[in-house]
């Protein structure tokens, strides 16, 4: 069902967990090209459903004609805008499972742009929007049921190393960045930019698209990553940024012998310097 904007009932001047799961939370901010507007997510809540729902809202720069733009009961997010600021990119689960779509900035001629195998956890549209960055999970080790084939509904785990669990989620399925080609209605030529590499990017459990950039000309991506697994991961408070060339599909390590968490890359308007957040 569409959750929505909830009621806030504060009784006594006392906040109750009922209050703060009513309140709306938001997300991602994105002002127009021309700054006239700003499209941004608002997460609410559900107690009764238990389940949360994702809402997308348009207001004036002046803070004026607030509006929701998005009313179906599937939870949409992450709004963009492209084009030239004629079309709003956001992430939908209407087709089923999280994809890429786009409307007009009023809500209307909704159209999917994307149809993976898997959904999507974030996405990052080059600056001429030619290609695009595509966040989805790939398999980590073999489960139970694969050691096992005589025993294909076995959910429990036989744990003897690091990492096993990321707060509240295991690390069946990691996050990998994908590049593919982007013609103004799909995608084409998607390819795993870690293909075959047992690594997260973004980083569990925190990280997000701000982990991931686009150099201005297109021909590179700056990524964070901490290349362990196992025991060495699970100890190591040491990320670096790499640099991976999309058309010699080679990666380089920027941060190499930067001890401590280095993330979130940002090139120079003019691509010459990367600039990156450390904790050496």
């Amino acid at each position: 069902p569409f959750i929505g904007k909830n009621e806030i009932k504060i009784e006594g001047d006392r906040m109750t967990p009922e209050a703060l799961w009513a309140m709306g939370r938001i997300g991602n901010v994105s002002p127009s090209p021309d700054g006239k507007q700003i499209a941004y997510g608002v997460t609410y809540y559900s107690v009764p459903e238990n389940k949360s729902h994702r809402v997308i809202y348009m207001l004036n720069a002046d803070g004026t004609d607030n509006r929701m733009l998005t009313t179906s009961a599937a939870s949409e997010g992450d709004v963009t805008w492209i084009k030239g600021g004629t079309k709003l990119a956001y992430l939908s689960t209407e087709s089923g499972s999280n994809q890429l779509w786009e409307m007009n900035p009023d809500g209307t001629e909704r159209r999917q742009l994307t149809d993976t195998e898997k959904s999507l956890e974030g996405y990052s549209f080059s600056p001429d929007e030619k290609q695009l960055i595509l966040v989805m999970t790939v398999k980590n080790g073999l489960t139970t049921a694969d050691k096992h084939p005589d025993l294909p509904l076995a959910t429990g785990r036989v744990i003897t190393d690091l990492m096993y669990k990321h707060w509240d989620e295991w690390t069946d399925e990691i996050p990998h960045p994908y590049v593919a080609d982007f013609d103004g209605k799909g995608i084409s030529n998607l390819r795993d930019i870690l293909e075959g590499q047992p690594y997260e990017s973004p980083m569990r459990p925190f990280g997000g698209m701000e982990q991931l950039a686009w150099s201005p000309d297109g021909k590179t991506i700056a990524y964070t990553c901490r290349k362990k697994t196992g025991y060495d991961y699970a100890h190591s408070t040491n990320s670096d940024i790499f640099l991976y060339d999309i058309e010699k599909k080679t990666t380089t390590n920027l941060s190499e012998g930067i001890m401590g968490y280095d993330q979130n890359p940002v090139f120079s308007h003019n691509g010459k310097y990367i600039a990156w957040e450390s904790m050496e």
